[in-house]
């Protein structure tokens, strides 16, 4: 038996989290002001079907204690072993026709055998059809006095008004992680489990707060009695959180270098979508703290933007190592783009305040290698430099790389491009520049429109005019 069936709360002293719930339905029942109709909503693996299922148990058990089930009587014990036939618990999903309801409807009508109230327990109803709805809507209006329905659904929204106007409805929360910790640790200790306090974390960050996927995941981690944060490590392909952390660093730093430490993630077959996922927990967390403690947290708010945009486009993606790559890319030049050139204006680009600015030339691509053109005339419109009648002839300059990457460095070009194109195979002949790069992302970052007008103004600078630019 599954860990979840073994620990299903038999009775409501174990119910988690949902204390409003189940402290109402225990009055309720000691009251005997118990009603015809409930529903149950929201969120899945909230405990929505263990109340349903607690609720009936209770309101029919021979000898309650302080509003529980007894878990001894008759009843009791017909319900925990299934052959209580007064109790009928019906998936909607495959009961979802009129003939369905018509049938359910026709046996309420007898009397139950050994039980003092016929329950039936319908879960998902959201599935029935609209005539079944509509069947069903009577008898939740004039239930027989000895019959209850409790419905269950995560779809209150599909659920019509009529239905839930008859009902006396719930709407439950999704579980604290305090209160998900309180429960693997009693799982824990009555199954003397060993758990350090980082695979708490993981388990219940992995879940998305849910009670069912975290008791399955506690349970598949288990190895000889014992749960190590070191072990999901290693079983699960995850980055550890020092790593993380690193890399996240590298993030806001702009750092070109974190493609280099994503190929090797990816070569060493981690799992990339666990990692992303555990890097948007991380910035979360530490962007919440920034905030508590008043310090900027925009930078945080810009990088789980796009990694949750596009984690979120793995889902249809033919690559998804691709797909991150894109998102790490954009977080890199971004942020230098923001950093750094949104207040910023070049000395050497002419403002008039009474004409339209100009805007640099466009690039355009010709034959298959990527090539644009720029002449004399066009960058003179656009740049204001003094002297430009003591300009020497093209012809006779020469290339110096260093200077080209100094020039690079002045006009603000974004560090990405500076780090591709040292790494480039860079040569000057008959008026072309040539850049080869075995990296492919390097390549592709460094073929755009933006980044060639950079290295134009660059070359601009070192009085290059008429100039040929290729990357192969």
């Amino acid at each position: 038996m599954s860990l979840y069936l073994k620990y299903r709360p038999s009775d409501f002293d174990n119910l988690v989290w949902q204390d409003f719930i189940k402290d109402t339905l225990r009055k309720a029942v000691a009251n005997e002001k118990t009603v015809g109709a409930y529903l149950l909503c929201w969120p899945r693996w909230t405990g929505k079907t263990t109340t349903a299922r607690l609720l009936a148990k209770t309101i029919n058990c021979l000898n309650p204690h302080d509003w529980n089930p007894c878990l001894e009587c008759e009843i009791c014990r017909d319900f925990s072993n299934e052959s209580l036939v007064d109790i009928i618990e019906i998936d909607a999903a495959s009961h979802t026709w009129v003939d369905n309801i018509r049938e359910l409807i026709e046996r309420a009508q007898f009397l139950p055998t050994k039980t003092r109230y016929k329950i039936y327990i319908i879960d998902e109803v959201h599935m029935l059809s609209k005539w079944a709805f509509n069947a069903l809507l009577k008898i939740l209006e004039e239930p027989p006095s000895h019959v209850k329905f409790i419905l269950a659904t995560t779809e209150t929204h599909k659920v019509p008004e009529t239905i839930i106007s008859r009902c006396q409805r719930y709407d439950f929360k999704r579980i604290s992680q305090s209160d998900l910790k309180y429960r693997l640790s009693y799982i824990a200790e009555k199954e003397g489990i060993e758990i350090d306090d980082e695979s708490y974390d993981y388990i219940i960050k992995n879940s998305n707060w849910w009670l069912r996927n975290a008791i399955s995941l506690f349970e598949q981690l288990i190895t000889d009695k014992k749960i190590s944060y070191q072990d999901i490590v290693s079983k699960l392909g995850i980055i550890s959180s020092e790593e993380i952390s690193l890399f996240l660093d590298k993030l806001l730093l702009k750092d070109p270098s974190v493609i280099e430490i994503f190929d090797k993630i990816i070569q060493d077959w981690k799992n990339i979508k666990l990692f992303f996922k555990e890097l948007i927990f991380t910035a979360k967390n530490i962007a919440i703290n920034r905030l508590k403690t008043g310090e900027s947290i925009e930078n945080y708010i810009f990088i789980l933007d796009i990694l949750d945009d596009y984690y979120s486009k793995t889902k249809n993606s033919l690559d998804e190592n691709t797909t991150f790559t894109i998102a790490i890319l954009k977080i890199i030049w971004k942020y230098e783009n923001t950093a750094k050139n949104e207040n910023f204006t070049p000395k050497n680009i002419v403002k008039d305040n009474n004409k339209e600015s100009k805007n640099i030339p466009i690039v355009q691509k010709i034959d298959e290698e990527t090539e644009i053109r720029i002449s004399k005339n066009d960058i003179e419109d656009i740049f204001d430099f003094e002297q430009k009648e003591e300009k020497s002839q093209t012809n006779n300059l020469t290339f110096d790389i260093n200077l080209f990457i100094d020039n690079l460095k002045k006009i603000w070009a974004k560090w990405w491009l500076i780090t591709a194109t040292k790494s480039s195979n860079i040569s000057f002949d008959n008026l072309c520049l040539t850049i080869k790069n075995s990296n492919n992302i390097y390549k592709k970052s460094m073929d755009n429109v933006e980044n060639f007008n950079l290295m134009l103004e660059a070359l601009w600078l070192m009085w290059f005019s008429d100039i040929k630019i290729k990357i192969i």
